[in-house]
């Protein structure tokens, strides 16, 4: 069923403040850190992905079927993620001196350094953490997120319960782990997504995002932003548009479509939020959001991305419009423009309205006559700039 504006006010709120919005905020911008401190001390062939197999080796040695079910990952999909971490010199497999038939995928000595300078980074940043928040705050956010990872059986944590990780190592298993049991309570409700989607559905304003901005936001090309764009707007959440300030910029709008996945998306979280408290406690669910909420504030992550909402009367998407795209001024709109900036004292004002009270008109030779005035250039700029009125506002 649409929503109405008044419906949807405090929809967006919850969909703007909530705490998977935080843990993946701070996941994200953990992980971004930890890779450009890596990558400055000499570990230049790295990729996101390795960190789950790499987190679960620094424990022991595992056989591969061992790996893929600590990753919750079938053997095949294991080996093919494991490719790349062997390509650039991080592990290997030896015989198995318990079982001469099975082999044994391990941490080289290149691998043990990396999980070494992984580990330092990440303790950096944790101290960084708790400079803004306090050292309390920290670990017992630490001890909160240790509680779900076990209530949601986050992969390999039970590999990693016995060392004492810092708050930053643990976001990430924990971050994704949640994110996928969301896309599963999100798809009962009639929305199969995937998990890359988040990348774009998480970051658009409801008044719209540009494109270059959510590109920036998650360290990738416009390119990989426009294409998720696209599969988006093949399933009707959301739609392109240019932006009114300048054409070559482009935006990203919700569909009315777009705003019922936003209901259905609160509606999993606060499930989700049910099921954790049945370990945390509601107390304890509380406390973590309210902790994630406080370092997310401090650390100044996503400021000013989704802004608040009130129903008005400008509220198009929730009158019938089919998008919240704008549109572009009419011919009419267009020579009212015009006429202010040549003689403004021709112009009728009549509260918001402007109207001229007569019709204009004059001879096809004199209307000939100016345009022949305008050199080719001239006349080239003139449409660069009546285009630029012309689009969308």
């Amino acid at each position: 069923m649409p929503l109405t504006a008044e419906q949807f006010a405090p929809v967006w709120e919850r969909y703007r403040c909530n705490f998977m919005r935080y843990l993946s905020a701070l996941s994200r911008q953990a992980e971004r850190r930890a890779m450009e401190r890596l990558l400055e001390r000499g570990h230049p062939r790295l990729a996101m992905n390795f960190a789950a197999p790499l987190s679960l080796l620094a424990a022991r040695p595992l056989r591969l079927t061992e790996l893929a079910d600590a990753l919750g990952a079938s053997k095949q999909l294991c080996l093919q993620s494991l490719k790349p971490i062997e390509q650039a010199g991080y592990i290997e497999r030896q015989p198995d001196p318990d079982d001469k038939r099975a082999r044994l995928v391990t941490l080289t000595s290149s691998g043990e350094e990396l999980i070494q300078h992984a580990f330092e980074e990440m303790q950096a940043i944790q101290d960084d953490y708790e400079a803004r928040i306090g050292a309390a705050r920290v670990r017992a956010l630490n001890d909160c997120l240790r509680t779900a990872a076990h209530a949601i059986d986050v992969p390999g944590e039970g590999l990693r319960s016995g060392r004492g990780l810092p708050l930053p190592a643990r976001l990430s298993p924990l971050s994704r782990t949640l994110q996928e049991r969301l896309m599963t309570l999100t798809a009962r409700q009639g929305h199969n997504l995937q998990y890359s989607f988040g990348q774009v559905l998480g970051a658009v304003d409801i008044n719209g995002t540009a494109i270059a901005t959510l590109a920036q936001l998650n360290a990738v090309t416009t390119q990989a932003i426009s294409r998720i764009a696209g599969e988006l707007e093949s399933l009707g959440y959301i739609e392109r548009s240019t932006s009114g300030n300048d054409r070559r910029s482009r935006h990203i709008f919700f569909t009315p479509r777009g705003l019922e996945l936003i209901r259905d998306s609160v509606t999993s979280v606060q499930q989700l939020g049910d099921e954790l408290s049945t370990t945390l406690g509601k107390k304890g669910l509380l406390e973590m959001e309210a902790l994630a909420r406080q370092l997310y504030e401090a650390l100044d992550l996503e400021r000013g991305l989704l802004q608040s909402f009130a129903p008005g009367p400008d509220s198009r998407l929730f009158n019938g419009d089919a998008t919240m795209a704008p549109s572009p001024p009419s011919p009419q709109t267009l020579l009212l423009f015009l006429a202010q900036q040549i003689a403004p004292e021709l112009l009728d004002r009549s509260g918001d309205t402007v109207s001229l009270p007569s019709p204009l008109s004059c001879s096809a030779d004199r209307l000939g006559a100016l345009d022949r005035k305008l050199t080719a250039e001239q006349q080239r700029t003139l449409n660069q700039l009546l285009s630029r009125l012309a689009e969308a506002e």
